[in-house]
């Protein structure tokens, strides 16, 4: 794990062999991440080509949402269940390693992280991220969202395997007028998770 500058878009890297954070982020962030990213790690270590599929399906479903927008749905179903997969290890993770006072701040952090990719595979448009955390902890507040522990899923042993290096993204608001707002386009290999 390492940690350095990767550009305002950009949250964190990782590739199944190593995690990296945007040291631009506050460590709060940082730590969500690399929790996160880990959770990963271990799915496309133990199933890597169960995830591969998934994400072929979504892109595909993404590319014909407009004459087929039920198929998109029940393909953001799966990449919903993927997501909490991986931060259902973070969350055994961080207790078993003594560090379950961690948990009150990652859970809302990765429930509202799930509603944000799945609104920028839906959308296409990467949420502003300081501004959409904001607005679902405001609705969470009110009542509006449940805000639900996750399920501590247990490590079983792997072996990291290499993958694709897997983006961390975000939406942010350009400090110039003219550039134009995040809308990255990925490929099946590449993950782009919206923060």
């Amino acid at each position: 794990m390492k940690s350095q500058k990767l550009g305002p878009q950009t949250t964190g890297v990782f590739d199944g062999l190593s995690i990296t954070t945007n040291s631009e982020c506050d460590l709060e962030t940082q730590c969500h991440n690399m929790g996160h990213a880990f959770g990963h790690i271990v799915q496309w270590s133990l199933h890597g080509p169960r995830f591969q599929a998934l994400y072929e399906r979504l892109y595909a479903a993404k590319e014909r949402q407009h004459k087929d927008p039920a198929a998109l749905e029940r393909a953001l179903l799966a990449f919903r269940e993927y997501e909490e997969e991986a931060s259902e290890y973070a969350a055994w993770l961080l207790k078993e390693t003594a560090n379950g006072a961690a948990l009150a701040a990652f859970t809302p952090f990765a429930r509202a992280d799930i509603e944000a990719i799945v609104s920028f595979h839906r959308e296409g448009t990467a949420p502003v991220w300081n501004e959409f955390f904001a607005a679902w902890q405001a609705r969470a507040a009110r009542g509006e969202i449940e805000v639900r522990d996750f399920v501590r899923r247990p490590i079983p042993p792997f072996t990291p395997r290499h993958i694709a290096p897997q983006e961390v993204i975000r939406g942010v608001r350009p400090a110039d007028p003219r550039e134009l707002p995040l809308r990255p386009q990925g490929d099946a290999g590449r993950e782009s998770k919206a923060r």
